[in-house]
């Protein structure tokens, strides 16, 4: 047998001689490394920043996520209103039919309301309906109402009220423009009525501006109502101007306005008084209203007239709501004119009010009494309305005249 030569007893394999320069390389690579492990800064075989700990890692992910985490619960009413107005609401839409019986004739009118939030306000659009003589069910009328509110508080609103032509487009036929601006227990609105232009060629043309200023908190208020009108110079003056006064306690409510006209010379004066007392007792609520007004007769020594006077009583009692009222008057029920039969105001209409809630039903009785100009000397029945409302909200109004 031959025996390897490259093997030998106690030996490896044979290779190249061993190198002295790579053994003292690796002699000081390992004493580097033992030397640079003690700095915590740094790690064996390189010279970079080291990591925290385990433990502390941790923790500054905690922190990081907790902050974020914050910032976004902060930040989400911010989003939330932004989305808010960029994504207007859904339209709310209503819609109620009435059927109106004359006779045996019948027909149907119906009324809708459509309002959509917008990002500074909302608009709003109501629609009256009605069967025409072909049958239709045509717009009748229809009007939109515009409110924006700016960033001071200060709501603008615009109308715009639109009949149907002689094509049956709608086309509209009147503007009004309100501004109502707020400061403390003040408010001031300014309105503008616009009519179009009669050439037709799209101009509108003010004809009609109020002013009404308003002060005072809830206990006591004061208001004062302007309307100016071109006259044939095209000067604007005022043709009409009310002050209202209000004072409220917890026993009742009192006003009193006085509404001023031009008279016989052009100048304002007073043409009607109106003051209302609301009190409450035990028994119920009594409303007193009493309107007086110019009797134009006379130009320079103007005396006034009785136009109503008003008492109307609320009251409970069995489960039903009763409301009865008396009105005295100058002047004759149904009529503009004076009664001339009698130099004091007499009883011209009386009026009791029955309502009964049950079971989600409801049913009001007016019983109505007038006197006539044809028969000014007593107070007679005039007529009765019955309006009856079902569980599902459906009116149904009966109007029945007394016998002549």
């Amino acid at each position: 047998m031959t025996r390897d030569k490259s093997l030998s007893p106690g030996r490896g394999p044979a290779g190249p001689p061993f190198n002295w320069r790579t053994l003292a390389c690796l002699l000081f690579a390992g004493l580097a490394c033992s030397f640079f492990s003690s700095f915590p800064s740094f790690s064996c075989g390189a010279m970079s920043m080291s990591s925290p700990p385990p433990q502390e890692q941790g923790k500054a992910q905690q922190d990081q996520q907790a902050k974020a985490q914050t910032q976004e619960g902060a930040a989400s009413p911010e989003a939330s209103k932004e989305a808010g107005k960029e994504k207007p609401s859904a339209p709310e839409h209503v819609s109620r039919t009435y059927d109106v019986r004359n006779g045996t004739d019948v027909y149907h009118r119906t009324e809708e309301s459509i309002r959509k939030k917008t990002a500074d306000g909302e608009v709003e659009t109501e629609r009256v309906r009605m069967s025409s003589w072909n049958g239709d069910n045509r717009v009748l009328m229809e009007r939109e109402t515009h409110t924006k509110t700016l960033p001071d508080g200060t709501v603008e609103k615009e109308y715009v009220l639109k009949n149907p032509d002689g094509a049956n487009h709608l086309v509209p036929i009147e503007i009004i423009r309100e501004r109502i601006t707020k400061s403390g227990d003040k408010t001031s609105i300014e309105r503008e009525t616009l009519k179009p232009d009669a050439g037709g060629e799209g101009q509108w043309t003010p004809v009609r501006k109020e002013h009404v200023d308003e002060a005072g908190s809830g206990a006591a208020t004061r208001s004062v109502k302007e309307v100016r009108q071109p006259g044939a110079t095209g000067d604007w003056s005022v043709v009409d101007r009310e002050v209202t006064s209000t004072k409220s306690s917890p026993e009742g409510r009192e006003s009193h306005s006085v509404r001023q006209l031009p008279d016989a010379y052009g100048r304002l004066a007073d043409y009607e008084v109106k003051d209302e007392r609301t009190s409450k007792s035990a028994g119920g609520d009594t409303h007193e209203v009493t309107l007086s007004r110019r009797d134009f007769v006379e130009t320079d020594h103007p005396k006034f007239y009785l136009v109503q006077r008003t008492v109307t009583h609320d009251s409970a009692a069995d489960g039903k709501q009763v409301v009865n009222s008396t009105t005295e008057s100058d002047v004759v029920s149904g009529g503009a004119s004076r009664n001339l039969r009698s130099d004091h105001p007499q009883v011209v209409e009386e009026k009791a009010e029955v309502d009964t809630k049950g079971q989600g039903a409801e049913t009001k009785t007016v019983n109505v009494k007038e006197r006539h100009a044809g028969d000014p000397t007593g107070v007679r029945p005039s007529y009765q309305v019955i309006q009856e409302t079902d569980q599902d909200g459906h009116v149904r109004q009966v109007f029945i005249p007394s016998n002549p």
